[in-house]
């Protein structure tokens, strides 16, 4: 399991002005506009410039990077700074950049609830026999205080047959607490359906085609019997004669 990154730091600008209007000219200023919660706070309307919101969560470790907000007012005067995640990023369907954040104040040592994406590696024996190997859960819920969270939770799969393995099979580091049932599915390994399915068929086709062939014995059987009933007839006219 990858180890964890530390925070990252970006500048924010509270905003004075709230409401759609704000947001909107913020974004027609350049500005990404935001809210910070969290922390039993009010919530504060603040701006983050685009590139420095892009280089926080397209990091390691994602959205799950803690960030360092270093706040200033409109004048540029320092205001103090917060600790949080990235928890909503709103983006454009069309541009598909940043269009809003809403950011939750933690502190940094202090355990959290966060969702780490799940990865497998290694090649199991039913992969290799044909079978489909399907994550039935891509994200799992642990807690963890955020500056130790690990970039991603691995499972080996090697060897694995057909099946599925569970939660309870996952290896945890130090610090990281699942939160997932245990005996939830995480990995399937199935045969595809589409070769379930020719294999059904292979085994009915050859019962179907007996079950055809007997109609048809028993046809040319009867041929012959209603042949010697029409010359029946002829035998006993020759005996009146």
């Amino acid at each position: 399991m990858p180890g964890p990154t530390g925070p990252v730091a970006i500048s924010a600008t509270i905003r004075s002005k709230q409401g759609k209007g704000a947001s909107r000219q913020a974004r027609l200023a350049g500005a990404v506009p935001a809210v910070i919660y969290g922390m039993k706070k009010e919530p504060l309307t603040i701006t983050v410039e685009p590139r420095e919101l892009a280089r926080a969560v397209t990091g390691p470790l994602r959205r799950n990077a803690v960030i360092t907000l270093h706040l200033k007012d409109a004048a540029g005067k320092a205001q103090g700074s917060r600790h949080v995640l990235v928890r909503e990023l709103q983006i454009h369907p069309v541009r598909r950049s940043a269009s809003h954040v809403d950011f939750l104040e933690i502190n940094p040592t202090e355990p959290a609830h966060m969702k780490v994406p799940l990865e497998v590696y290694g090649k199991s024996q039913a992969v290799q026999d044909g079978a489909k190997l399907q994550l039935v859960v891509r994200t799992l819920n642990v807690m963890v205080v955020p500056t130790e969270v690990p970039e991603k939770i691995t499972l080996d799969v090697t060897g694995q047959g057909f099946g599925v393995m569970r939660a309870s099979q996952l290896t945890m580091t130090k610090g990281v607490t699942l939160l997932d049932a245990p005996e939830i599915p995480v990995v399937s390994v199935r045969m595809p359906r589409g070769d379930k399915e020719e294999a059904a068929a292979a085994v009915a086709a050859p019962a179907e085609g007996a079950a055809a062939a007997a109609p048809a014995d028993g046809k040319a059987a009867a041929a012959p019997a209603a042949g010697a009933a029409k010359d029946a007839p002829k035998a006993d006219d020759k005996k009146k004669k």
